[in-house]
């Protein structure tokens, strides 16, 4: 009897394997052909899944943000974090876990806009950006767009910075300032100021 396979389970574990190519070359440099010989599939096997190479990519940052965004729901719920300051150590606590693949995904990110010409690719990871934010923004309850712009700021640079000096930047020292100043920066202050500053 035939094995009966689940395409869509296929699919999203063939997204997964490829991850570990990109990050490991690089957008521009990974050839279908080098895909398939990655996940030790035939190039037929990958053009039936994906239209090509672009596809393939943007399928797979989506993937890959939704799943790292429901890994984070879940830590959360475990944590039993329910104040912005106990979510803010848990966020902080969930990129530690999984250092390596965030600054893989940021030096991708890096390589996709050396190389990008026509744009398209630098959309979807703008729209895997916005699923970051607006998941920080649900757990910390901003409704703020600043705020919440600021904070995956503060995320990211914390990721870029420990990639160049990992001993004197740690999420840690990050995660306690931000819980420090979250209730400043909720009250409104900050943008008040710059408001009356500015009339």
């Amino acid at each position: 009897m035939p094995k009966i396979v689940n395409h869509d389970d296929y699919r999203e574990e063939l997204l997964r394997k490829a991850f570990q190519l990109f990050a490991r070359k690089g957008y521009s440099k990974v050839t279908i052909r080098e895909l398939a010989k990655e996940l030790e599939v035939s190039t037929g096997t990958l053009y039936h899944y994906f239209e090509n190479k672009d596809v393939l990519f943007e399928q797979m940052v989506k993937l890959l943000a939704t799943e790292d965004v429901a890994q984070l729901n879940v830590m959360e719920r475990r944590s039993f974090a329910h104040t912005p300051e106990r979510v803010i150590e848990v966020l902080f606590r969930f990129i530690e876990s999984k250092e390596f693949y965030f600054q893989s995904v940021i030096l991708m990110v890096c390589d996709v806009y050396r190389y990008n010409e026509e744009g398209h690719k630098l959309s979807v990871l703008k729209d895997c950006l916005n699923i970051y934010r607006e998941a920080i923004s649900q757990h910390l309850n901003l409704g703020n767009p600043e705020l919440e712009k600021m904070l995956l700021s503060i995320v990211i640079g914390t990721i870029f910075q420990r990639m160049l000096d990992p001993l004197e930047v740690s999420y840690v020292q990050t995660s306690d300032v931000l819980q420090k100043i979250y209730p400043f920066l909720t009250t409104g202050l900050l943008f008040e100021v710059k408001k009356a500053g500015n009339e």
